[in-house]
């Protein structure tokens, strides 16, 4: 139960520090969920990330992914309710006003990211085909990741 409650409490300041977008605090979410508390491992996280990528609505519902793996259907409501709480008037001003900041968390979360899924030639030669063909902009993202994975599965 103490670790229900903890887990709560990280998402919903990890909610407030979250500018400029979800993958502005992925480095920091990373470090609670896999390093500090251990719910998931870093595989676990890059999967779930991944996964909130497909799913419609915002990718922060990585968090519902985590509360699940570590406490259930309850830690997963609990862990979104926690994240997503911040609607807030001011919090849109605040997000505007701290932009350059959010554009640096982001930059530091795709680097998170990557630094946890690029471990060997394949995946890398993966991420790059992938991000080349975002590039031309021709083929939808979700078509990109889930044809990206299906490749990785095959190749692995």
């Amino acid at each position: 139960m103490t670790d229900l409650l903890v887990m709560t409490w990280t998402f919903l300041w990890l909610s407030l520090i979250c500018v400029g977008g979800g993958l502005g605090v992925i480095p920091e979410m990373q470090r609670q969920v896999v390093t500090r508390h251990a719910w998931v491992t870093a595989r676990e996280f890059v999967d779930g990330y991944t996964l909130a990528q497909l799913t419609p609505g915002p990718t922060m519902l990585v968090v519902a992914f985590v509360g699940y793996r570590a406490h259930g259907l309850l830690g997963a409501v609990l862990a979104t309710i926690a994240t997503f709480l911040r609607a807030h008037r001011w919090a849109a001003s605040a997000e505007r006003a701290l932009m350059p900041i959010g554009i640096g968390l982001s930059t530091a979360g795709a680097y998170t990211l990557a630094r946890s899924a690029l471990h060997d030639a394949t995946t890398i030669a993966v991420a790059v085909a992938a991000a080349l063909v975002l590039y031309r902009g021709r083929v939808p993202a979700m078509l990109v990741v889930v044809l990206g994975g299906l490749v990785g599965w095959l190749l692995l």
